[in-house]
Parts: C-alpha cells; sequence; structure tokens
C-alpha cells in the first residue's frame, strides 16, 4: 500500500493516442522525493539534450509532491518539466491552487504528455478513466471560456483544469498553463510546448484518498504548525481587510530597465485601490494567507492579482495606475502570457521606437510610447495572436532582438534569454537571477558574498507593499536554493516553508511530515541529498546544453543606475559570489557539477554521461 504518494503514473501518448496507468517505481521515489525531483530524474532518464522544445520527443511530465493533497497548510502545489522553448534550456514552472490535489485524488502523483495530436484534444482524468477527448470547439477561445465550458461539457464544477489561451495554441515562447484564480505554470514557455502538441487542457477529478503510514502524529504536528502561524494569519487579515499598516514601495525600474524612480504615494494608493476594488482574497487548496486579490474590474472578464503583478505592467509602460494594470493583467491571464516576459517584451519594444530602431513600418503605423495607456493592452493582443510587431516579439526579447537587428541586441533585457520577473535589479537579486535553476530569482535565495539574495533584499522587502509577514520576521528572509527545491518536491507553497522557515513549516517540520506522511526509512541526511539530487540533475542536464554561470550573462544596463539611485552591480563582485556559492556546493566556478560532488549523492552515471560528453571538468594535474 502507498502512503503520501499516491502511486500510480499516468502515461499519454498523443501521436498513438494511447493511455497507460503504471505503477511508481518506490526506490526512484524515495531517492528524489517525489514532485519536483521525480519528474526531473524522469526527464532525465528519457529526453536526451538534443531533443528540441518542439519535438514531439520532447516531454510535458506534471508532478504532485507526498504532501500534496494532504492537511498540512499549503501543501497543493504542482510541478512541470520540460525543455524550454524561450531558453533552449530544461525548465521547470511550479503553481498553487487546486488541480494538483485533485490529482492525487484521482490516484497519480505525475502525468506524462508525449507526441503531438493531429488535432486540438484535451485530456479528462476522472479517477480509473482517463480519456483523449476532442478539443476543436475550445481552439480559439481564451483561458475563462476554455474552463467554463470544459464545466459544463462534464457537468461538474468540482472539476480542476489546466488549459491554455491563444498565447499557448500559437506557441508563444513565454505562454503560460493557465489553472484557476491566480494560479498559472507561467515561466519558460510551458504553455507553448503544450500548443505545440495540440493540446488544449487537462482536466481533473478525483474521489480516492491520500493514505498517510503515521496519521495520528501527522495531524497532531499539523496542528502545531497551525497554532505557530496563528500570529501570521492574524497579521495578514489586518493588513489585507482593515488597511492600518502603512506601506510604500521604495522604487521600481521603468522603461525597459532605463529608468529607476519612486511611485509617490504608492502604499495609500495600493490601500485605495484596495478599499475600491478588492472584492475578495483567495486561497490555494488548504491554505489560509489567500494571497490573490480578486478586484472588482470594469470589464466583461475577471482578473486576479498576486504577488508583484500589480505593478509589472505599470512598470513597463511608465502608466501609474492600477486599473490599467488590471486591464492588462485580464488581457494577459485571458491570453496565457507570463506576466512577466510579456510586460518586458512591450517594454522592449517601446524602447526601440524611442531610439529609432523600430519604426511605423515595423510596427504597422503604432506609435509607441512611454505613457501611453493604449499602447501596452494592444502589443499584448499582437503578441498573442502572433501579428505584425507581436510575431517578433512572441519569441522572447533574445530572438526578437536577433531577428530586428540594428543594434537592438544591446536593448534587450534578458538573463539566458528570459526576461526579469520583478523590477528592481540590486547585486543580491542579481546573484540570485544567475545562480537560479531557471534564471527567475523566485527560485534562489541566499548567496555567499552577497547581501540580500531574495527578490526584497532583506529589510527593504519589508516595506514593499506585497508584505504580509508581521515586521519583526524580517530577519528569517534568507532562502537558500535548497529550501526551494525541498518545498518544490514535497509540494509545499513558499509562504508556508521557504519564507518563514523558522516559524511556519521549518525544515526538521518538512522531513517529519515527509516521513510520516510516506512512511519512507530515511534520516535528515538522506533526505538532503535527494534535494542535493534534483539541482544536480538539473546543472548537469543544462551543462550539456551549454549552460554556464558568468556575471557577463546580466544585461549591461544592471551594471549602472542611470539616475544614480542604486548602487551598481558590481561584475567582480558578482563573479566572486557566483563562484564562491558554488564551490560551497560542490561544483565549478560556472556551476557545473564535479564528479567528487555527483558520486557523493550516488549519480556516477550523471557524471559518466558528462564524461562522455566533454563536459566534467578534468582534475588539473600537478
Amino acid at each position: 500500500m502507498w502512503y503520501g504518494w499516491a502511486g500510480g503514473q499516468l502515461e499519454v501518448d498523443l501521436t498513438k493516442g494511447i493511455i497507460r496507468k503504471i505503477d511508481g517505481d518506490r526506490k526512484m521515489y524515495e531517492a528524489f522525493l517525489g514532485g519536483r525531483g521525480l519528474i526531473t530524474k524522469m526527464f532525465w532518464d528519457r529526453v536526451p539534450p538534443e531533443t528540441e522544445p518542439f519535438s514531439a520527443d520532447n516531454l510535458l511530465i506534471f508532478g504532485a509532491g507526498p504532501l500534496v493533497g494532504t492537511s498540512v497548510p499549503g501543501a497543493n502545489r504542482t510541478t512541470l518539466v520540460t525543455r524550454s522553448p524561450l531558453t533552449n534550456l530544461f525548465a521547470y514552472s511550479n503553481m498553487g491552487g487546486f488541480w494538483g490535489p485533485e490529482l492525487k485524488f484521482a490516484g497519480y502523483d505525475t502525468v506524462t504528455v508525449s507526441g503531438k495530436s493531429s488535432s486540438p484534444v484535451y485530456i479528462y482524468i476522472n479517477d480509473d478513466q482517463v480519456e483523449i477527448r476532442d478539443a476543436s470547439h475550445l481552439w480559439g477561445k481564451d483561458v475563462f471560456q476554455t474552463q467554463l465550458m470544459i464545466q459544463a461539457e462534464l457537468k461538474s464544477e468540482e472539476v480542476q483544469t489546466l488549459c491554455i489561451g491563444p498565447a499557448g495554441e500559437n506557441k508563444v515562447h513565454y505562454a503560460t498553463i493557465e489553472h484557476g484564480p491566480g494560479c498559472s505554470l507561467s515561466r519558460t514557455g510551458v504553455g507553448a510546448v503544450m500548443g505545440d502538441k495540440n493540446l488544449k487542457a487537462i482536466a481533473v477529478r478525483g474521489t480516492k484518498d491520500v493514505n498517510l503510514a503515521s496519521p495520528t502524529r501527522f495531524l497532531e504536528l499539523c496542528s502545531e504548525i497551525l497554532a505557530r502561524s496563528d500570529k501570521n494569519v492574524e497579521y495578514i487579515m489586518e493588513v489585507q481587510h482593515n488597511r492600518s499598516h502603512k506601506t510604500r514601495m521604495n522604487g521600481t525600474h521603468y522603461r525597459n530597465f532605463e529608468l529607476f524612480k519612486p511611485w509617490e504615494d504608492a502604499g495609500k494608493s495600493h490601500m485605495d485601490f484596495l478599499d475600491k476594488r478588492e472584492a475578495r482574497r483567495i486561497g490555494c487548496y488548504n491554505c489560509a494567507k489567500k494571497c490573490i486579490c480578486s478586484p472588482h474590474f470594469p470589464d466583461e472578464h475577471p482578473v486576479f492579482i498576486k504577488c508583484r503583478s500589480p505593478f509589472r505592467f505599470t512598470a513597463a509602460a511608465d502608466v501609474q495606475d492600477y486599473d490599467f494594470n488590471l486591464r492588462c493583467a485580464s488581457l494577459a491571464q485571458r491570453y496565457g502570457l507570463d506576466v512577466g516576459s510579456a510586460p518586458a517584451a512591450a517594454a522592449f519594444a517601446i524602447d526601440l521606437y524611442q531610439k529609432g530602431i523600430l519604426t511605423k513600418e515595423d510596427t504597422d503605423g503604432m506609435v509607441l510610447e512611454w505613457g501611453n495607456p493604449e499602447v501596452l493592452p494592444a502589443l499584448l493582443e499582437k503578441i498573442a495572436r502572433r501579428e505584425g510587431i507581436g510575431d517578433v516579439l512572441a519569441d522572447g526579447t533574445y530572438e526578437a532582438a536577433r531577428r530586428i537587428g540594428r543594434g537592438a541586441e544591446e536593448y534587450a533585457v534578458h538573463i539566458r534569454k528570459l526576461e526579469p520577473r520583478g523590477q528592481t535589479m540590486r547585486p543580491g537579486m542579481a546573484s540570485s537571477y544567475l545562480l537560479s535553476d531557471r534564471q527567475d530569482n523566485s527560485k534562489w535565495g541566499g548567496t555567499v558574498g552577497i547581501e540580500g539574495g531574495g527578490e526584497g533584499e532583506g529589510d527593504k522587502y519589508a516595506e514593499a507593499v506585497n508584505w504580509t509577514y508581521p515586521p519583526d520576521w524580517k530577519k528569517y528572509m534568507d532562502m537558500p536554493g535548497e529550501h526551494n527545491t525541498l518545498a518544490d518536491c514535497v509540494g509545499l507553497c513558499y509562504f508556508w516553508s521557504v519564507a518563514r522557515p523558522d516559524i511556519l513549516i521549518r525544515d526538521w517540520d518538512v522531513a517529519e511530515l515527509l516521513l510520516l506522511a510516506t512512511g519512507m526509512n530515511a534520516d535528515a541526511d538522506s533526505i538532503e541529498k535527494g534535494v542535493r539530487r534534483v539541482r544536480a540533475l538539473t546543472r548537469a542536464y543544462n551543462a550539456i546544453l551549454g549552460e554556464r554561470q558568468r556575471a557577463d550573462d546580466l544585461p549591461a544596463r544592471f551594471f549602472h543606475d542611470p539616475a544614480g539611485i542604486l548602487p551598481p552591480v558590481n561584475r567582480d563582485e558578482i563573479s566572486k559570489a557566483i563562484a564562491e556559492t558554488n564551490k560551497a556546493m560542490g561544483y565549478t566556478a560556472e556551476g557545473i557539477p564535479t564528479r567528487e560532488a555527483l558520486e557523493e549523492i550516488d549519480l556516477d552515471y550523471v557524471a559518466e554521461e558528462l564524461e562522455r560528453r566533454g563536459v566534467l571538468p578534468q582534475p588539473v594535474s600537478v
């Protein structure tokens, strides 16, 4: 009998129309912990690095960890791995919501999609009954329309759906896979891979239980965690409903990261906006944090705001207006566009137009200018439908710059082809982008030699408008990458684990919860080795593809601040921090796992593959 894990794996071959249900390999589950770890190992075993992102042999592998669907607060995450069309590297994306728990209730830990369908289809999983259904009537529909139509067709409002919008259908390289309110698999263009396979959606309904190896102690520990979290929940209620705290936005990079300036009275504006627009707060499965805002919006379509999305479109277009941002966010969610990459690509186009590199001839007569609230929505629509200049921008800023030429490369802001997610760029954040396993600072925290590796730079983060923890918790902002990986493997939201490991769900809590849920015979060292295996596999795969971690991968404009407000990013300091952090992990200065590091965690076969390909660093003869 399986505990924690469901024990089932689903394989869907869209080319042949074959569906297979197989039993999981318990040894592999335990060695890689489940969730992101398990599906990373599956991808390594089955997808050679020579496989192109839009090949039928590229896989989409979805995984829900062993704590997902249990009573652990915030255990609701789903991870997806694939080969990214945007970065051309191994990539993963992670989301909350209800889809992962529902998959576990249906009896599956993973869903692997291979091949390509000759016509639009969607997959329906209903416990043991799995079908590939026609989706011709859904093709061209936006995300919200698709979800409602599937619920009506299946006669169930409880079915949980992942789907792509027009951006995914048109293989925009930063298309998303959308789920529910404020929840999506967003970064690195995973929606484009789904669109390439002619897969519109995956709908799931489950009625089974997740069994626990030691249910009594497991529930006791969950109760202890909830008791510890009361202070946080009370503070969130005060922040989100009473509006009694003062907030401000220190400053933001506007206009393609070229201009840094404060948004005057941003905190007051944000509170006024919530008072006027907020309808309710929404949480994911078994989560009291409710970090998603559902605002009243004078439009026929819904929109959901989470994390820093209130500022991304505003910063990109230099339009300091929340309703403008809602309009753009609504478009992005309906079309299935990443709210990190899409506004960045649009800002890049406006920047080029202002510098004379793009002209009206390139933009079909559109005048691209800063501060005009009509420009960004028009560009988003063109990108999603690959029309005119949108067809160029849909490939991402790196590829768009290459296609445009005429010096456009100098102004393309990306880190190994992925557009930065945040609006500020300080030294610690810069190094976190470079050290992340997917060039995204949301997946990395601590950096040797750089203060404040995360998005908010330590204490300053507490002054940002999306801070929802008591001020005296600021000291817990250090978030080493191992915490992120462990959370991804077991299926925990970072806001319950990584963000506050000493207060909410601590590392030793996660280890105990994992053992109590699964019954696996392991200790803390074994769990740490599992985490290191996941990260090493990711690094090794991308090392084969040529990825190296270098300070020069940062855009040139990050090394200076034209406004003189921020300390410039120092190239030598960043290089030293990268080298020292990688050394601490047992990797080379550029992030390639060494043979010694791989053998220590029983990945000898990975070392052999790197050696066969000439990637493994050779020992220096004395």
